[in-house]
């Protein structure tokens, strides 16, 4: 009888080689074994190819598929086409993840039969004497370990601390499948829009507290050249503020509209001080239009984040 796969791992490529054999080594390094990679090169022009291609024969399951240069976005839903695993993984190649990580994901899983595991990860830069603001990905604060969530539980404790980026998160396929989910095309933070999708079709969530993800700050990563001075950035965030501001018409569930309304709070505010700083008349002209509504207090706290 054929050995179901139990994790797929979705692994865009683009121009990291430096940072590729790290990653791949730490699929190597694995304890538990029963997962598929599957390798997207986004049209590299360095030797990234190359590198892929010297892994073909150190895994049991691994593909490599080339397309031209599309994005983060349509490179990970390329992989998705082909994932067979029962429970998928989005893995960044600039960065990795510790051997017990599948081990103890698949285990917890699949003894409380989940739909979706939320995990954190440590920040680091291997850049000396670097000034880049690395993020607190620690949920300890919000979150319980061991505790069944429901999906209305979940929403409800990570309101004010919602983590988006996809590579926090363990997924049973399922969910992904059967709902067509897919990654916008051409928008950066799509994880953003994708992550608060799929949290509209979980029901059983659980949160384990390990550091599994290592996420490397780099000087030339499309986030960190984004924030804040990237007119791409920004008008990929007002593009996530009004289709958050669509699925909110059509929503009928409560805990799904006003989880629509927070993270359109939140993007609303993230760009108001876009390029360096200086306050955007467009988002003005949202904020007034999409009548965004806050207290004080919270307008505060949400410009202390953006200004930190």
């Amino acid at each position: 009888m054929k050995e179901t796969i139990m994790i797929s791992v979705i692994l865009p490529v683009y121009n990291v080689e430096r940072y590729l054999r790290k990653c791949l080594d730490s699929l190597l390094q694995q304890v538990y074994k029963n997962f598929e990679v599957i390798a997207v090169n986004d049209g590299s022009t360095d030797t990234s190819l190359i590198i892929l291609e010297e892994y073909k024969n150190k895994f049991q399951r691994y593909l490599i598929i080339n397309q031209e240069n599309q994005g983060l976005s349509e490179a990970r839903n390329q992989g998705l086409k082909y994932a067979q695993g029962k429970y998928i993984y989005f893995l960044d190649s600039d960065d990795y993840i510790i051997p017990e990580m599948f081990l103890n994901l698949v285990d917890l899983a699949e003894s409380n039969q989940l739909d979706l595991i939320k995990f954190d990860a440590r920040p680091f830069c291997d850049i000396p004497n670097s000034n880049i603001s690395m993020s607190n990905y620690d949920t300890k604060d919000t979150l319980i370990e061991n505790k069944l969530y429901t999906r209305e539980e979940y929403v409800q404790s990570v309101k004010k601390k919602f983590m988006p980026p996809v590579w926090l998160y363990f997924i049973k396929a399922s969910i992904i499948f059967e709902n067509n989910l897919a990654f916008k095309k051409g928008l950066l933070h799509e994880d953003e829009l994708f992550t608060v999708q799929l949290l509209k079709h979980c029901k059983r969530i659980m949160y384990d507290s390990h550091r599994y993800f290592q996420r490397r700050y780099r000087v030339n990563s499309i986030m960190t050249n984004s924030i804040n001075s990237n007119s791409k950035s920004y008008s990929s965030k007002i593009e996530i503020i009004k289709i958050f501001s669509e699925l909110q018409k059509n929503e009928l569930n409560k805990t799904n509209f006003n989880l629509f309304l927070q993270k359109r709070k939140n993007c609303l505010f993230t760009t108001l001080f876009f390029y360096k700083n200086k306050p955007k008349i467009e988002t003005l002209k949202l904020l007034k239009t999409e009548k965004v509504q806050c207290d004080l207090r919270t307008f505060l706290r949400e410009m202390k984040k953006i200004l930190m």
